[in-house]
């Protein structure tokens, strides 16, 4: 279990630390150590992806990559100390720096495109839903409350004719979501890979809607981010781990069967189930364009207390 301080600024991120378990680590004595933070989610594949096939490493770091249930818990985590970066939802991270809370994105990670969507709203296999009308006072889940997938779901709610406060958001896990759905508990949940195609495959949901489409046509669903002080304090380690995350990307986007073998591993599922998904594509530029359009729709729905601009969003 991780040591957590209690502090001012942990109050001001959503969600509460769970317990974590070390990924494998490559060791290089004479590298920074960077002590990385993510879920055995596809969408936060790269950490474990740049660990395994040794681009951090080749690139001068010396990862630690650790695993938790939210990434509510990977920012907590960051700005106890406890971690030195991680990967959190591109909303949730503005929620953060609209509240002041010390943290910057590092990099973008993985990316929503109309062409290759990779997430989705999905519903009980027999629920009679068609639209978005039929979710009018449903409760439906998200991984973590205010963030990216609720900002979706809002966006795409109003841009149907409905109003987003017309529906209730719950917290879940992504794992647990097929089976609320199949029991009834929630009405309708956005679920990530492989979570989702593990959901289908038992036969308890059914896809629904392509929600982001309703944001930008394309955009940073997660990102790499660490608190304004390791920023500040390891300059060397920040160039370093960015060119191992963009050596790992563009590696990710051209070997699926290879990275779905060491997803498979982390998340605890078949191959086979990580390969029937689709797969996400990884950003390998740092261009402003992939967080713009969520920080406008987080601002404009509420999602974040203030708008938040691309300059102290971004670190330099």
């Amino acid at each position: 279990m991780l040591s957590m301080p209690r502090s001012h600024a942990l109050t001001l991120i959503t969600g509460s630390l769970v317990a974590a378990t070390p990924s494998r680590a490559i060791a290089q004595t004479d590298a920074p150590a960077v002590r990385i933070g993510s879920m055995s989610i596809d969408a936060m594949g790269e950490a474990y992806y740049g660990a395994d096939r040794g681009f951090f490493h080749d690139n001068g770091v010396n990862a630690a990559v650790t695993t938790l249930s939210n990434s509510s818990a990977i920012v907590q985590s960051v700005l106890a100390g406890d971690l030195d970066a991680g990967m959190t939802n591109t909303v949730q991270l503005a929620v953060a720096v609209a509240r002041n809370v010390p943290v910057q994105m590092i990099a973008p990670a993985s990316l929503y495109s109309t062409r290759d969507n990779t997430q989705g709203l999905a519903v009980a296999k027999n629920a009679p839903f068609t639209s978005a009308k039929d979710l009018i006072g449903a409760t439906i889940a998200v991984s973590a409350l205010a963030d990216f997938n609720q900002l979706g779901i809002s966006a795409w709610l109003d841009r149907n004719g409905v109003s987003p406060s017309s529906v209730h958001f719950v917290e879940l896990r992504f794992s647990e979501m097929g089976q609320a759905l199949a029991r009834g508990t929630v009405q309708a949940a956005q679920i990530a890979e492989p979570s989702m195609s593990a959901a289908i495959h038992a036969g308890d949901v059914r896809p629904f809607a392509d929600v982001y489409s309703a944001i930008a046509p394309e955009f940073a669903t997660i990102v790499w981010f660490s608190s304004k002080t390791w920023l500040q304090n390891n300059p060397d380690a920040l160039k370093k781990l960015r060119n191992g995350i963009f050596a790992t990307a563009r590696w990710a986007n051209g070997h699926y069967p290879d990275s779905a073998e060491i997803l498979a591993k982390v998340a605890k599922v078949d191959v086979a189930t990580v390969s029937a998904g689709r797969r996400v594509y990884f950003g390998t530029t740092n261009d402003p364009k992939y967080v713009a359009g969520p920080l406008a729709a987080a601002a404009k729905y509420g999602i974040t207390s203030r708008p938040v601009t691309v300059a102290e969003y971004m670190a330099a």
